[in-house]
């Protein structure tokens, strides 16, 4: 990717001219070996410095992590913040209010900064002290440039990835710079290749130089990256698993056919190339050894739900699982080969829902709609994720659209089952839905915010966006089915969960113990995120409390005091009414997860309601998609 090698070029391969301008033609001159040495090691100086570049830029997360959290010390110490505590604080505040606003094309504003950043970087370290007296030195430095971002690259992806300790970034936040890197490192490589292209060409050697095996290997490491980028841009919208067979299998063919182009084992392009490879064999190696660890006396018991999600419920649990994160289950009876990614939504015992899409999700609830209650070889790897502590605020706000609500659930029932009678803390809890039949998959999470013993500090709304065409969407009693309890339960047990369309025997077996449901978006059409309700939240500044209409029968209110209202909900005034009536000594969490329009409206609202001298807000958000 770096050029050719003196001992395998000709005529001025690398540089063309020397000083005076006269062409040097042949390896043997003396003067071509000087000034292809002195051209390596400039770019090499220029890479150290692109590489102290990127360093820094990741001190910048590592220092801004551990700053935020001698900041919530301050924050939640009973001490007075004294002369220099509280402009630190204000100052820390301050920041993150610029960072998390919504910047178009971007998730925030600190994404935005982020790219901006290290496309100047990759911009210096391509354009510094080159000569322009030949196309062949440009060419040479992008062929440099693009092997240190494959380094990069490699590093962004790896799913045991040690920024998840040093930064709480774990992979699948860092996928956005992935990609950015990817592209970039593309670019590099095309533009690599378009310019010793020219240059050969324009010395009548191009068909002489490109039947040489390094520069056959290079061909075919351009064309197996070319196809990695086409399955990220195409293919991954239409078919996922397609994508994924198709982005591995080229990525490995493209890497050793890189190793190929500059063969010399002691040369900085081959060591850059074995590093990257290194990274990654070695991160698959740690992942599989997970699978086979976690396979041994494992398997998963399916249930199929309604409207075509799909329980599964783990025998073993993995060391460090916890709701909130997730995993990649194998499920052999499924797909032999693969696994996908789903979020953990209750601990002990390990249980996912999934929703039915296409691909390995159909599959999975068709075969536990044929099969419901059935026992299966199940293994995972993982867990991964990172997210906030809500036990650190004193005001949890979650907002969920549609599928997000297995995330912003964990989050509640997480905290309701930690909390203690010295506990004072509370949860305003907002999901919004198409359909009712939606709201069945959290039968049990709904119950427990009404039972539990600490539900007084529980405030719960829902919405459903789509009104019932008929008396046929509704039960023959009129109330929402997720909203009954069982007749014959008694108040201290804890409701079923909700039952399959397959009334069988064997969901008699059916795991009862309430379920945090804590869920990362997850799906067939992206490997980190499970698939959404197609919901969009109102961005207008409309009362909620005004314009929605509640929808619930006097008997259900009465039974469960949890309102459902028809229509949208106005997040940024149920985000500023929650901030706002929270003392300025309390701290505020705000999570969300859902479509793209319910985040831009979380971010822009709550970066508003971070003030210096108001309650200390933080704000997290899963988002749908890389």
């Amino acid at each position: 990717m770096a050029g050719p090698s003196p001992s395998t070029a000709t005529g001025g391969g690398h540089g063309g001219t020397v000083a005076g301008g006269q062409a040097s033609h042949g390896p043997s001159n003396p003067a071509y070996y000087a000034m292809f040495a002195a051209r390596q090691k400039v770019s090499e100086q220029a890479m150290r410095y692109y590489a102290a570049g990127i360093c820094g830029l990741i001190a910048v997360f590592v220092l801004f992590h551990w700053t935020r959290l001698l900041v919530v010390k301050l924050e939640r110490s009973k001490k007075p913040l004294g002369i220099f505590g509280r402009p630190f604080v204000a100052t820390s505040r301050l920041t993150r209010n610029l960072l998390v606003r919504k910047v178009p094309g971007f998730s925030s504003a600190g994404h935005a900064i982020l790219v901006i950043v290290y496309l100047a970087l990759n911009l210096m370290a391509m354009f510094i002290h080159v000569e322009t007296n030949s196309l062949s030195n440009f060419a040479a430095r992008f062929g440099w440039m693009a092997l240190v971002n494959l380094a990069f690259l490699v590093f962004l992806a790896l799913k045991n990835t040690p920024l998840a300790f040093l930064t709480a970034y774990s992979y699948e936040r860092l996928n956005c710079l992935h990609q950015i890197v990817g592209y970039t490192m593309f670019t590099q490589m095309v533009l690599h290749g378009a310019m010793y292209t020219a240059f050969f060409n324009s010395q009548g050697r191009l068909l002489t130089k490109y039947a040489e095996p390094g520069e056959i290997a290079a061909i075919v490491a351009g064309f197996a990256f070319l196809s990695v980028v086409f399955a990220a841009v195409i293919l991954r919208r239409f078919w996922y698993e397609l994508f994924y067979v198709t982005h591995i299998t080229c990525w490995i063919v493209g890497i050793v056919a890189t190793g190929f182009h500059q063969p010399e084992f002691t040369k900085p392009a081959y060591i850059l190339t074995l590093l990257a490879a290194s990274m990654w064999v070695a991160d698959r190696i740690i992942r599989m050894s997970r699978v086979l660890y976690n396979s041994v006396n494992n398997e998963a018991t399916l249930y199929p739900l309604p409207n075509g999600g799909t329980k599964v419920v783990l025998k073993k649990v993995p060391a460090r699982a916890e709701p909130g994160k997730h995993c990649f289950i194998w499920l052999p009876a499924i797909r032999k080969l693969e696994t996908h990614p789903f979020t953990i939504h209750h601990g002990s015992p390990v249980e996912f829902t999934v929703k039915a899409q296409n691909g390995f999700t159909r599959d999975l609830h068709n075969y536990a709609v044929a099969n419901p209650g059935v026992s299966v070889k199940a293994s995972v790897d993982g867990p991964y994720g990172t997210f906030p502590d809500p036990m650190e605020f004193d005001k949890i706000v979650l907002i969920a659209g549609g599928g997000g609500a297995t995330f912003t659930f964990g989050l509640a029932v997480n905290v309701l089952e930690r909390m203690t009678e010295e506990t004072h803390k509370n949860i305003v809890f907002i999901w919004a839905v198409q359909k009712h039949e939606n709201l069945s998959w959290f039968k049990e999470q709904l119950d427990l915010l009404r039972t539990h013993a600490h539900s007084t500090k529980v405030n719960v709304t829902l919405y459903v966006t789509r009104s019932p065409t008929s008396t046929s969407d509704l039960p023959s009693d009129g109330q929402n089915p997720l909203l009954q309890s069982r007749s014959s339960s008694s108040d201290n047990e804890v409701a079923s969960p909700p039952r399959s369309p397959i009334d069988t025997d064997t969901e008699k077996n059916e795991p009862r113990i309430p379920a945090p449901t804590h869920r990362r978006p997850l799906g067939d059409r992206d490997p980190e995120k499970e698939m959404h309700e197609a919901i969009e939240i109102h961005v207008e500044h409309q009362s909620s409390r005004s314009s929605g209409k509640d929808i619930v029968t006097s008997a259900s209110a009465h039974r469960f005091q949890h309102p459902i209202k028809e229509g949208r909900p106005d997040a940024a005034s149920l985000i500023r009414d929650a901030v706002n009536s929270t003392p300025a000594n309390q701290r505020v969490l705000v999570a969300a997860c859902g479509p793209h329009g319910l985040m831009r409206v979380v971010r822009d609202t709550t970066a508003r309601l971070i003030q210096g001298d108001g309650p200390g807000v933080e704000l997290h958000c899963e988002q749908f998609g890389w």
